[in-house]
């Protein structure tokens, strides 16, 4: 009988694509992949650490497995034990340990330890010495409608306050050839839509020989039939006039950018080591929205850093608010070991962090609800995710004979609910957005004749 492994993701896409890959060698070398809330022979743990919360829930959730099953395997890998590895080497529940290189040996490793094989404890090289790509072979995501593409690693740019580069080391691409060979192999496998995903993805190319870029590379998919194409985070530095007019001219590259701000103060921006200023980012919103149609910018903010003021924090605010975003992600300043922010002075308080927070999030809500209220009275495509419960879309419980209502994206990213009793999981849909409500808009499909 199969071995049954499970398997639990913390932090960003990178991580979730690195965990679907793994799932697939997995498979290869026999075992069986189970839902993480079932009994299973092995635990798998594909970490983060950008924040000591992203670390707590690690340690959490290693320790609810192997309360779970103590007789299972559990393995924890990525970024939380490549920068932390006695931290991580220090919970009893951690059988096995690798950082965020080498992981195709972690199927091998875990197969020969359940056989009774004896084997190290812990795997975890410098991240300074990662400096090949490490290529784990793209898998078909079970349960997804959208693939992902890891096609970039690593970060060399040195932001004071962030761990990435310590976890992922320097800069390294998937060759060209390797991504189009991935990206036609996720086009035969029927997917709608790929999201192009990297730790630095908008340096994707400057390391290999000879260099590229990422217009480059997306100027390459032109013979490749894939419905959408989505770049995940790009960092304002990164944004070419090459690449903004490839992604305007080509139609099936989607108008949504994750553009990371951080702060929209000057001084602490500086303190961050960010290499812009509000203005200069101010001046590049404006280029994109004027370039790309509909284009949705969305961001990452933190609140509490190091010497951040309340006018400090009052300008942050307003330059948010200033800008439109269509999202926010909102994180509280939290202080890496091995970060010079780290030790900075003066620390915000734990109290103002929360009331910041709180009111940047807020912020956030009423600016996505601002930029959804543009899209009312339009048709746009959608592509059908889930079906959702219909009370979660009109306040009311569903009544018998009531259709189905469908979840999906438009190419903007605009979060999607539609009645359909016809719709197909995967499937892209016109549907006319006609009322807007907290996280989505309620729609009707409009492409097929109307039935409700």
């Amino acid at each position: 009988m199969a071995w049954k492994v499970a398997f639990h993701t913390l932090g960003c896409k990178v991580n979730y694509y690195e965990t679907e890959a793994l799932k697939g060698q997995f498979q290869q070398e026999g075992f069986e992949p189970v839902d993480f809330s079932e009994k299973a022979d092995v635990y798998v743990f594909n970490t983060c650490t950008v924040t000591h919360q992203a670390d707590r829930k690690s340690r959490q959730a290693i320790r609810r497995a192997k309360k779970k099953n103590p007789a299972a395997l559990v393995a924890v890998t990525g970024c939380y034990p490549q920068v932390q590895p006695d931290e991580v080497s220090a919970l009893e529940e951690a059988d096995l340990i690798l950082g965020t290189a080498d992981r195709l040996q972690l199927p091998g490793l875990v197969k020969d330890s359940l056989s009774g094989k004896t084997i190290s404890r812990k795997h975890i090289s410098s991240a300074a010495k990662h400096l090949n790509f490490e290529e784990i072979p793209w898998q078909p995501q079970q349960g997804r409608t959208r693939a992902f593409l890891k096609i970039q690693d690593g970060c060399d740019r040195l932001c004071s306050y962030c761990v990435v580069p310590l976890a992922r080391g320097p800069l390294r691409s998937l060759p060209p050839e390797r991504a189009l060979h991935y990206l036609q192999e996720i086009s035969r496998a029927g997917y709608r839509e790929v999201v192009l995903t990297g730790v630095h993805l908008g340096l994707y190319g400057v390391d290999l020989e000879p260099p590229l870029t990422l217009a480059d590379l997306l100027e390459q998919t032109a013979g490749i039939e894939l419905e959408r194409i989505r770049l995940s985070s790009i960092e304002p530095a990164d944004i070419s006039s090459q690449l903004v007019q490839v992604i305007s001219s080509d139609s099936r590259i989607c108008p949504h950018l994750h553009v990371p701000l951080q702060s929209g103060d000057d001084q602490v921006l500086e303190a961050m080591k960010r290499p812009y200023d509000t203005l200069l980012f101010h001046y590049l919103l404006q280029y994109l929205r004027a370039e790309i149609e509909d284009l949705a910018v969305s961001t990452d903010i933190i609140v509490g850093f190091p010497g951040e003021e309340e006018s400090n924090f009052q300008n942050s605010y307003k330059f948010v608010k200033k800008c439109g975003f269509s999202h926010l992600h909102v994180f509280k300043f939290s202080p890496r070991h091995g970060t010079p922010a780290a030790a900075l002075k003066p620390q915000v308080s734990p109290q103002d962090k929360d009331r910041r927070s709180k009111e940047m999030m807020a912020l956030g809500e009423e600016l996505a609800q601002k930029y959804q209220e543009q899209f009312l009275s339009r048709e746009m495509p959608v592509l059908l995710e889930a079906q959702v419960q219909q009370a979660s879309c009109s306040g009311q419980s569903g009544k018998k004979g009531d259709q189905p209502t469908w979840t999906g994206l438009t190419p903007n990213y605009l979060r999607v609910h539609s009645p359909c009793s016809t719709a197909v999981r995967g499937e892209i849909c016109q549907v006319k957005l006609e009322s807007s409500f907290p996280g989505y808009i309620l729609g009707r499909r409009v492409d097929i004749p109307k039935q409700f």
